[in-house]
């Protein structure tokens, strides 16, 4: 029994490390697949698939990256410290060899769906590590890195499924990355205050009214773009009507929820906690994704 809890426990700290809540990013690499309108080729679905468990492997790897480097700074904040390795309780050396096998063995997955999956993947591994070199110290290039990743990811989803992204979903995922990092920034300096630039270094040069005009303008543009996008003609083509463009309530929904988390429920700093902790968030997601493949897959009368 005492083993049990203790195993337990072992793999409780395993997947905290590994920040398995976050893998919910790497969903994006199904959006290419699911709006192209071949989400049921079983070929195509089995290559999103892989490329996403291969995103999940190498992020992993990242954000054990990005522990190595900020474990110092993490024990100012109030979750962040509790983290294995903010705590010292780790060593190092295996922190290096798990980084190593994780990358390695993700990157070997992309691999094998395609020579372009793997070279997104190899982007996204480069540009989260300018990003810790350089990046995150430079103040809105932080949270546009960022949105890179998400956007490689995108680019990765495109290349499993043999499709082209629709340039308005490219800057949808963009713009909507940009909205959640800066609403984490947000999060940040209203949670840690005068320790917040101790932290993270860059949000020295954030305030809490700039950060505000940043996400009104990213949220707004978010909206704007995505129904633009439910009106172009590819969508129209693919679904025959204009019926797509009510979806845009459900993510007007989303992110006036969101920010209603971020600004009176106090949280922001995790996306992915965010997204499993608030029922009406993920219903609201769910009913979107729900809508949009009736329209897409349901065929026409």
């Amino acid at each position: 029994m005492l083993f049990g809890s203790s195993l337990k426990l072992i793999m409780i700290d395993i997947l905290r490390l590994l920040r398995v809540k976050q893998w919910v990013k790497n969903t994006f690499i199904f959006f290419p697949l699911l709006f192209s309108g071949q989400f049921l080729d079983q070929t195509l679905l089995i290559n999103c698939s892989l490329t996403f468990v291969g995103f999940c492997l190498i992020s992993s790897s990242v954000y054990l990256f990005n522990d190595l480097f900020d474990h110092k700074a993490d024990r100012l904040h109030p979750k962040k410290s509790k983290r294995l390795l903010s705590q010292g309780s780790l060593n190092p050396t295996n922190i290096w060899l798990s980084i190593f096998l994780l990358l390695t063995i993700g990157l070997l997955i992309c691999q094998k769906v395609g020579g372009l999956v793997i070279f997104a993947a190899l982007a996204y591994v480069i540009c989260n590590i300018c990003y810790n070199l350089y990046a995150k110290r430079i103040v809105i290039l932080d949270v546009i890195f960022i949105a890179v990743g998400f956007q490689l990811r995108v680019w990765a989803g495109a290349f499993a499924a043999a499709t082209m992204p629709s340039v308005w979903l490219q800057m949808c995922v963009f713009l909507l990355a940009l909205f959640l990092g800066f609403t984490k920034r947000r999060h940040e300096i209203s949670t840690l205050k005068d320790k917040a630039s101790e932290h993270r270094s860059v949000l020295a040069h954030y305030t809490s009214y700039l950060l505000d005009q940043i996400i009104i303008i990213c949220s707004t543009l978010a909206i704007v773009f995505y129904g633009l996008y439910t009106i172009s003609p590819d969508i129209i083509s693919r679904t025959g009507n204009q019926k797509m463009v009510y979806s845009v309530a459900f993510v007007i929904y989303g992110i006036f929820r969101y920010l209603y988390l971020v600004h009176v429920k106090k949280l922001g700093d995790d996306p992915g906690e965010v997204l499993f902790s608030d029922f009406p968030l993920l219903i609201s997601i769910l009913l979107w994704i729900g809508y949009v493949a009736v329209l897409i897959y349901i065929p026409r009368s």
